[in-house]
């Protein structure tokens, strides 16, 4: 199974750090009830209750180089608990250029709703390292092997 850990540490940094110094605000991961009556776990709810969003550190693509179909529909269910949330201003924060690029084209096709923003955060060179290092294992892990038949 793949380690998530640095996805989670670079989460925590942008919560901690980069949240903080663009909204002005601070920023906690915090369960909200939603409008639907049950409850969703956001990544990082501004404590005057004013924001809430969603992290992603997913890439676009597989390592491949397919367009990485679940990646987009992960952050499409996340915009759907997004908007289930009574909160005014809604985030979509994203640590990966060519992400945000695939939903800026959402954007200007029509496919997310106005009251959500997409953001793309800075990461410190250091986490970007340890991020890719880490997409790269769990890239190993889940490539098939070959037999070595043919």
């Amino acid at each position: 199974m793949a380690d998530t850990s640095v996805q989670l540490e670079v989460e925590e940094w942008v919560r901690s750090n980069w949240m903080p110094a663009h909204f002005d605000k601070s920023f906690l991961g915090k369960r909200l009830r939603l409008t639907s009556g049950g409850a969703f776990d956001f990544d990082a709810v501004s404590d005057d209750n004013e924001i809430v969003a969603t992290i992603s550190t997913a890439g676009a693509f597989t390592a491949s180089g397919r367009r990485g179909v679940g990646k987009i529909h992960k952050i499409r269910s996340d915009i759907y608990f997004l908007l289930l949330a009574e909160i005014k201003r809604k985030v979509v924060v994203l640590t990966e250029k060519d992400m945000f690029d695939v939903w800026i084209g959402e954007i200007e096709s029509g496919r997310v709703p106005d009251s959500i923003e997409i953001v793309l955060s800075d990461i410190p060179n250091e986490l970007r390292e340890k991020l890719e290092a880490s997409r790269q294992k769990a890239s190993k892990e889940v490539t098939p092997r070959t037999s070595g038949y043919k």
